[in-house]
């Protein structure tokens, strides 16, 4: 009986790797805060999309489902696409501040792209882990079967 509750509390690899890469990406967020300049408001947007992503990663991490993540890499991934074309909602970005230099758009089309890499492998989670998608607004962890 010990054996069998030893693996109840176990959190699936994919849950533990898709977790740290979004937590790695929080970090790169950060670090763009850091080192690019921005306005006080893109400051905050910046600091708000580095929360919810720590918060769903976090939720992935502990076993929850990967479905949050999902979402909030699409919408984070999008939003960076559109920032850098400059779409009317976005085009502030750019406009507001001249300090970003030529180097900018490339950094946040990388982004964008770990924000969909992101999405996909939630993606793939959720398909084969599908008993966790119920979780969607719980986020709360589920011990996997011995």
């Amino acid at each position: 009986m010990a054996a069998a509750t030893s693996h109840a509390g176990r959190v699936p690899a994919g849950h533990i790797a898709l977790g740290a890469a979004s937590l790695g990406l929080a970090a790169t967020h950060l670090l763009v805060l850091a080192l690019m300049p921005h306005s006080l408001w893109w400051n905050l947007a910046l600091l708000a999309m580095t929360l919810w992503c720590i918060e769903c990663s976090w939720c992935v991490l502990r076993g929850g489902s990967p479905l949050r993540l999902l979402v909030m890499s699409a919408l984070m991934g999008t939003a960076h696409v559109a920032m850098v074309i400059g779409m009317p909602w976005f085009g502030g970005h750019h406009a507001s501040h001249a300090a970003h230099g030529s180097q900018h758009a490339p950094v946040m089309l990388a982004v964008a792209a770990a924000e969909f890499l992101l999405m996909f492998g939630a993606a793939w989670l959720s398909r084969h882990f599908p008993g966790r998608a119920h979780q969607f607004t719980s986020g709360k962890p589920v011990a996997v079967p011995a």
